[in-house]
């Protein structure tokens, strides 16, 4: 890992970030033979990412904070845009399924937002690899923390952390997309709630930090225009 670190005055280089996704697509299918539809959905998918990593950026530079009392908006709007981008057409048609989402982040006292932000309040004091690396898991563990799109979303949640924190975003690329599958996977199999997963999420949460590590790469990061408005 080096080269990483985010100086003053650098942002998220939305650019290459997409450049990125549009190689890991090209490699997941020359090993799959996806139908048009499939690649219009991966795309799609992608697209919305990149909103969400716009979304983040801006997070950053303006101060807010999805961790504090009255951002879990911030939360829910990134769960919103891996979902549906910023179309208003795909938000009147997901609108049922945003609403349930809300509802049950707000009102589950197991994995809603009560829940997380004890816990969160908890881990504030962590180093931000190490609390990044527990925010992806806690996100993306059992019981998660939303209905739909929890690997997305805990992405975008700790490319925040890391940003906020100096470091560039975290990005699934075609060289670490199947080490982060596997790690996400593992994470889903945990349910935070049984004794037994202690040791095991401790030993993932290492292994995590370690990936996200050694993934943080410097050419996500680009200086920023002075002019106002100029991004």
């Amino acid at each position: 890992m080096g080269g990483y670190r985010r100086r003053s005055g650098h942002v998220f280089n939305l650019d290459v970030i997409a450049a990125a996704q549009v190689e890991l697509n090209a490699r997941r299918w020359t090993v799959s033979t996806p139908t048009a539809q499939e690649r219009m959905d991966d795309e799609d998918a992608e697209r919305r990412m990149l909103c969400g990593y716009d979304f983040v950026d801006r997070l950053i530079e303006t101060g807010g904070d999805p961790f504090v009392y009255g951002g879990s908006q911030h939360l829910l709007e990134l769960n919103r845009l891996v979902l549906c981008g910023t179309s208003p057409q795909r938000r009147v048609e997901f609108a049922r399924h945003l609403a349930a989402s809300e509802q049950r982040f707000y009102d589950d006292p197991n994995c809603g937002a009560d829940s997380f932000y004890a816990w969160m309040e908890e881990h504030r004091g962590l180093k931000p690899l190490p609390l990044a690396a527990r925010v992806y898991r806690r996100i993306v563990g059992a019981p998660q923390l939303f209905i739909e799109g929890n690997q997305r979303t805990a992405t975008l949640v700790t490319s925040f952390l890391l940003g906020r924190a100096g470091f560039a975003p975290l990005v699934r690329t075609a060289g670490t997309f199947q080490r982060f599958a596997t790690l996400s996977e593992r994470c889903k199999g945990i349910d935070r709630r049984r004794f037994s997963s202690k040791i095991l999420g401790w030993w993932l949460d290492r292994k995590l930090q370690q990936f996200i590590a050694r993934s943080l790469e410097d050419r996500f990061l680009t200086e920023a225009r002075q002019a106002p408005n100029a991004r």
